[in-house]
Order: structure tokens, then sequence, then C-alpha cells
């Protein structure tokens, strides 16, 4: 009896291996296939012969083609979450310096994992889909990468650099707000570099600590 529940448990985990793989080649096809084909003219049933399993394969796992751009970003905001895990561990002394490392990276991290055009799709279909799963999801994930700026903030406050009277996560949503703002200006602007949205965002967050930081952090450049 043993055995053959050893026996059923090896099939299952085998099919969620199998499973796992053909998600991750239909994803990685996608990516591709979005790059350097548009989001607009790529198909469900392209994606699927590229990636050699069935269109309905495909429509099992994901539904929509809307879900599987969701899908990247997902993936995406892993490996960036990451990356910002890292900034956290070692944050510099000045807070102006750790908020505009964050948008760096974070710009950084989008046009290495998916191209302008692409992005342009997320965005349209966040907001054309802002009352469905595709919105719901991708707010959550933006709340995640909120709840990481909250946790850079308090650490500046418990070093005593910034002023305890600031809410640290109004503080922190509008910090990521305004960086939304220069993400997106920056995606829609095809001649805009990545070093230009950088000094916009970093001009922008020495405005906003003009009168937040204790005094002797004030000078610092």
């Amino acid at each position: 009896m043993a055995k053959v529940w050893e026996d059923d448990m090896a099939v299952l985990s085998l099919r969620k291996r199998q499973k796992l793989d053909r998600s991750k080649r239909i994803l990685e096809v996608a990516r591709t296939r979005f790059q350097n084909e548009g989001y607009g003219t790529v198909t469900i049933e392209s994606i699927a012969a590229e990636a050699g399993v069935s269109a309905v394969t495909v429509y099992n796992y994901y539904e929509t083609k809307a879900n599987l751009l969701l899908a990247l970003v997902k993936e995406s905001d892993v490996r960036l979450i990451a990356q910002l895990n890292c900034l956290i561990d070692e944050l510099p002394v000045d807070i102006r310096d750790a908020v505009a490392d964050f948008g760096r990276i974070m710009r950084s991290h989008a046009m290495t994992y998916l191209a302008k055009s692409t992005w342009r799709e997320v965005l349209a279909a966040s907001i054309l889909e802002g009352g469905k799963q595709f919105g719901h999801t991708y707010r959550d994930l933006d709340r995640a990468l909120i709840e990481l700026m909250s946790f850079l903030v308090k650490a500046y406050q418990r070093r005593g650099t910034l002023s305890r009277q600031v809410d640290a996560d109004t503080l922190a949503d509008t910090l990521f707000e305004m960086q939304n703002i220069r993400f997106f200006l920056f995606i829609s602007d095809e001649n805009q570099t990545e070093e230009d949205a950088s000094a916009h965002f970093r001009r922008d967050v020495f405005v906003i600590f003009a009168d937040k930081l204790k005094p002797h952090l004030k000078e610092v450049k």
C-alpha cells in the first residue's frame, strides 16, 4: 500500500514539474514574441506553436493574452524584489541616494526584462482592465513594492536621519507614485534614456525631501 502511495506521489510530482516546465516555456516564448513583434500582433496560437504545446493548453494556463502579459510582469517583479532587497540590505548614508537608487534599479530591471513598447501595453491593460483580474493583480504587485519603499523610509527614521514625524507609509506611497510617473514618461518617449529618467527622478527626490531631513544632511550632495 505504501509503495502504491509513493508511486502516485511520484507521478503527481512529475506532472507538476512538467506543467511548470511548459509554463516557463510558454512565458519565455511570449516574452520574446511580444518584444520582437509587438503585443498586438502576437496570437495565443503562435505562442503555443513555438512553445510546442496546444493553444488549448495555453488557454487553460492563462485564459487570455492579457493574463500572459500579467504573468510576465509577476515574474519580473519577483526578480526585481530580490534586487531591491539587496539595496535595502546595504543602504547608503543619504535616504535621497537610496530612493534614487530604488527608482534606477526599477527602470534598469524593467528595460532588461521587457521593451518600452511592451511596458506600454502593460500599463494600457492595467487601465483598461482596472476592475478585472489584471488590474487587481497589477495593483497588488505595486503594493508589494510600496511596502519595500516603506521599509526603506522607516530604516532612515530608525537611524535618526529622517524625522519620525513623517508618516512613513504616506511618504513611501508618494515616492513610489512619483517614480511611477517618471516611468510612464520614460516608456512613452523612445528618445529618453535611462540616464535621463534617473536624473529627472533624482531631482524630484531632492525636492520632496527638502524639509524632511535632519539639518546635518540637508547640504549633502
